[in-house]
């Protein structure tokens, strides 16, 4: 009855699917953790206090996407430390034209167990002269830029592997990682960008990939992509004692307002479908940047609208999913009211990583570990809940990926990002015996 529910498409199988979003998935888990799977736990239990001290060395060095040489620090960091591991490492840069800083690239060749692909990235989204700086250490918790998105999810790979090395548990081994430096603005076209990850991505069997967690009990097997769309519409300039006249119209902005709000009306129900207008500007002449996203306009209350554009985002659990919306809001726009014409284009962005029966196995294992650590166990958190990442570009090539194996805190992306230190060595041993198995 499973092996029958997984074949099918992940909207015809969300009751099987939906067991793991509440924990109710029976699992015979009675296996318990081997001698090596001891020893993991012990090493990263007695290195707690050196992947501490890293982390707040890597969230010290600002990494702000733009911070060109701030990324190529955090990659001149570790280097040496997935060197010392047996990994041959090599820094790739973007090109000149993209402004990104490089791309860490490790790898350890063998033949034994799954071939791995671990993915995380070295820039944070806060720019040099962000206030918020520095690495503060509370209670039971530390605060600072990227502490848990990403470089507490770098620290959690790194003593991973090193608790792996430690045992031998590395030899003959067949692992590829990746940490791109620009995973929170990635350089575009990300077809050129992404271009060394996806051939990182070729016969690999496993992506695990190391953001941060947003619940101790739940791991990512689905990420919602996100495509842009601008949508632009014209009307007849004209005195606003006219508007809605023969051979005057409606005007630009109520032909905006209108596609707008049928796309709200008509679409807002589908799950997991979001759509959202960033901006707008109208009015009777207007300057948009559509590239910066900015833009100045000119108006009077007694003149109809002569032009308006919008910008947004539309985000999609499938491409079926992404093209049915698409075609919906093309169809929407050639309704158009009288004395207006709009047109709307779409521009991809991440593609989606959809659930499959490969990613709800990998799942299973990882809450196999969990269960034999007397952690309880992992559900799949709801795709709802999660944006778009790295590892959805290659997930069309890598039968099972998993995601949200860093550490657990608060605030990405805000002057509150917190980490919660008791996550640290939970995360990082949960990985280790996965990796363990894995290539066992």
């Amino acid at each position: 009855m499973i092996r029958m529910l997984l074949s099918k498409d992940f909207f015809k199988c969300s009751f099987f699917f939906s067991l793991f979003y509440v924990g109710l998935l029976p699992a015979a888990f009675c296996a318990s953790l081997s001698a090596t799977e001891s020893q993991l736990q012990q090493y990263i239990k007695q290195h707690q206090t050196q992947q501490l001290v890293l982390l707040k060395q890597l969230v010290n060095i600002n990494s702000g996407t733009s911070n060109i040489s701030g990324v190529n620090r955090i990659a001149a960091r570790l280097s040496p430390l997935f060197k010392q591991l047996g990994f041959n490492v090599r820094l790739v840069a973007e090109p000149n034209s993209m402004q990104r800083g490089k791309m860490l690239i490790a790898e350890r060749t063998g033949t034994q167990g799954k071939r791995l692909l671990l993915i995380g990235h070295l820039d944070t989204v806060f720019p040099r002269q962000s206030s918020f700086q520095r690495f503060e250490l509370k209670k039971n918790s530390a605060t600072g830029p990227g502490v848990i998105d990403d470089k507490g999810g770098l620290v959690v790979m790194l003593y991973a592997l090193k608790a792996l090395q430690a045992t031998h548990s590395l030899d003959n081994k067949q692992i590829t990682i990746v940490l791109t430096g620009d995973e929170e603005d990635s350089g575009k076209p990300t077809s050129i960008s992404r271009q060394p990850l996806m051939s990182a991505a070729k016969n690999r069997d496993v992506a695990l990939d190391f953001e941060p967690a947003i619940t101790m009990d739940t791991a990512t097997i689905a990420r919602r992509g996100i495509s842009m769309w601008t949508l632009e519409t014209h009307g007849n300039e004209s005195h606003s004692a006219s508007i809605f006249n023969k051979g005057v119209g409606d005007g630009a902005i109520f032909e905006l307002s209108r596609i707008l709000n049928t796309m709200r009306t008509e679409l807002q129900k589908e799950k997991y479908l979001t759509f959202n207008p960033g901006i707008v500007v109208a009015g009777t002449a207007i300057a948009f940047n559509k590239k910066l996203s900015q833009g100045t306009a000119f108006g009077k209350e007694n003149i109809i609208s002569k032009i308006a554009v919008t910008k947004g985002d539309l985000r999609f659990l499938s491409v079926a999913q992404q093209k049915s919306a698409e075609t919906k809001m093309l169809d929407m726009v050639k309704q158009s009211l009288p004395g207006t014409k709009a047109s709307i284009s779409f521009q991809d962005g991440i593609p989606a990583m959809p659930p499959t029966a490969e990613n709800i196995n990998l799942l299973e294992q990882y809450s196999r570990v969990s269960l034999d650590l007397d952690q309880g166990v992992i559900k799949g958190l709801d795709p709802a809940l999660r944006g778009a990442g790295d590892i959805s570009h290659i997930a069309s090539m890598v039968p099972a990926k998993l995601s949200g194996l860093g550490p657990l805190g608060d605030g990405a992306h805000s002057v509150n990002e917190r980490i919660e230190l008791a996550s640290l060595p939970v995360q990082t041993t949960r990985a280790a015996i996965l990796i363990y198995r894995l290539t066992n």
